[in-house]
């Protein structure tokens, strides 16, 4: 063979290899153009609505701490006030499902002075949360803590309205919030000359409430005896502000 016809036999094989890899290298690239550019057909948005409710139960946290010479006469003390705390409830017909032991702590008390560790009392403390339900929570609670104040000596540590059954205001939050999103992917979509497509993915933030404590006139101890004193304290339910976002990817056209 000479050397003329060997050339042209590799010229041949060296292009066609050039030829075939250059078809590898080029098709897998032609195939990501249309789901690279799909991705990029999307807008992402975020909605979020704001509104004032009206909190519809008012929760009480109380507080009974009795001092016994054994762990027993402590704790017999201290269930003794529970008892009758949930006797006065049961006359205001709050429910049994309402009323929460929320901390049980029983411990002892030492005189530590002279340099010295002696025993003195053992200490029983048990935390109620009592949800109050009723329309006319923020005035007859007065009531209900006056005669629990009967007992004698027992702490008021916290009172909050909330909102218990937040079923239908989330719906109308979450509603909303969509709304929100939308409206802003419509107008995004409208400055882009692009028409707006169906949702990919719709994320929900956690719908938060915010709560402002009751203010007291005083602090005071319930203590038996105090009579009208409660009274002197005001309390107001007002409106609990409440906060839905959502996250939405929709399509553009």
């Amino acid at each position: 063979m000479d050397k003329k016809r060997l050339w042209l036999i590799s010229t041949a094989v060296l292009s066609a290899t050039l030829i075939f890899v250059g078809y590898v290298i080029k098709t897998p690239y032609k195939q990501q153009i249309p789901s690279q550019q799909g991705i990029t057909n999307t807008v992402s948005v975020a909605g979020e609505w704001k509104s004032l409710t009206a909190p519809d139960t008012l929760s009480i946290n109380i507080q009974i701490s009795e001092l016994g010479k054994t762990t027993k006469e402590a704790q017999d003390k201290a269930n003794t006030k529970i008892t009758k705390i949930k006797e006065v409830l049961k006359e205001f017909n709050i429910p049994k499902q309402n009323i929460q032991t929320t901390n049980v702590n029983v411990y002892t008390e030492y005189d530590r002075s002279n340099n010295t560790r002696k025993l003195l009392w053992y200490r029983s403390q048990q935390d109620l949360n009592i949800k109050v339900q009723w329309e006319w929570f923020a005035e007859k609670w007065w009531d209900i803590m006056n005669k629990i104040s009967e007992i004698g000596e027992i702490n008021v540590n916290n009172v909050n309205f909330i909102v218990d059954d937040k079923s239908k205001s989330m719906e109308e939050a979450r509603e909303k919030a969509f709304n929100d999103a939308k409206a802003k992917a419509e107008q995004l979509a409208k400055l882009g000359w692009l028409n707006l497509g169906k949702p990919t993915m719709i994320t929900e933030q956690e719908i938060q409430y915010y709560y402002d404590r009751p203010m007291y006139a005083k602090e005071m101890a319930m203590d038996a005896g105090a009579g009208n004193a409660m009274n002197e304290a005001s309390l107001s339910p007002g409106q609990l502000e409440l906060t839905a976002r959502v996250n939405i990817v929709y399509e553009l056209k």
